[in-house]
C-alpha cells in the first residue's frame, strides 16, 4: 500500500509491505518494522521493533484510523495524519514540480464529448470534456492555463472516480 502525507512543508511517501508475520513501513526513506497485535474496526494495536535491536521490541502502541474514499486518517501518539493515495504518476517531492496539472473524473461517468485535442492551448476554466453521470452533464474545466499534454479518454468511454482524464502542462 502506498500513501502520501504532508507535515508542514515536507511531503512524505509511505509504503507498507507485509513480510511474513510482521510489516515494514517506509516513511520518507526510513524503515520501521512492526507487528499487528490486535485489529478492531478503527483501531490497531501495534508493536514496533526497537531501532538497531530487532530482538528487543518496544511497548505496544494504539493507532486509531478512519477512512473515506481514497483518504485515510491515522491518529498515533496524539497526532493525526491525513494519508492520500498518490496519483499514478510518479509522486513528487516537496518543492519539485514540472508545472503540469492533472485533470481527474469527479465521479464514475461516461465521456460524452472531448472538446480539446492534445497540444491545444487552453485557458483556465475552459471546458475540456463533457461527462454524463446519473442524467447530469458535468463540464470538466482546465484547472490552469497551458497546453493539453496528454488526453487519456475518448467520447463514449466509461470512466471511474479519480481516473486521470487529461494533463495540462506549460
Amino acid at each position: 500500500m502506498r500513501y502520501r502525507f504532508q507535515l508542514r512543508d515536507q511531503v512524505y511517501e509511505v509504503s507498507i509491505e507485509r513480510q511474513g508475520d510482521h510489516y515494514r513501513a517506509l516513511v520518507g526513506g526510513k524503515a520501521y518494522e512492526f507487528e499487528v497485535l490486535d485489529a478492531q474496526p478503527g483501531q490497531l494495536s501495534l508493536r514496533f521493533a526497537s531501532p538497531g535491536a530487532p530482538a528487543k521490541p518496544e511497548r505496544p502502541v494504539t493507532l486509531y484510523w478512519a477512512s473515506a474514499g481514497g483518504t485515510k486518517w491515522v491518529s498515533l501518539n496524539g497526532c493525526t495524519y491525513r494519508l492520500d493515495k498518490p496519483s499514478p504518476r510518479r509522486a513528487r517531492l516537496s518543492g519539485e514540480t514540472d508545472g503540469s496539472e492533472t485533470v481527474r473524473a469527479p465521479m464514475p461517468a461516461q465521456v460524452r464529448a472531448v472538446q480539446v485535442s492534445e497540444g491545444e492551448a487552453v485557458q483556465q476554466g475552459q471546458t475540456l470534456l463533457l461527462l454524463e453521470a446519473m442524467k447530469m452533464e458535468i463540464r470538466i474545466k482546465a484547472p490552469a492555463p497551458g497546453r493539453v499534454t496528454r488526453l487519456l479518454v475518448k467520447a463514449g468511454e466509461a470512466v471511474e472516480k479519480d481516473q486521470v482524464l487529461a494533463e495540462i502542462g506549460e
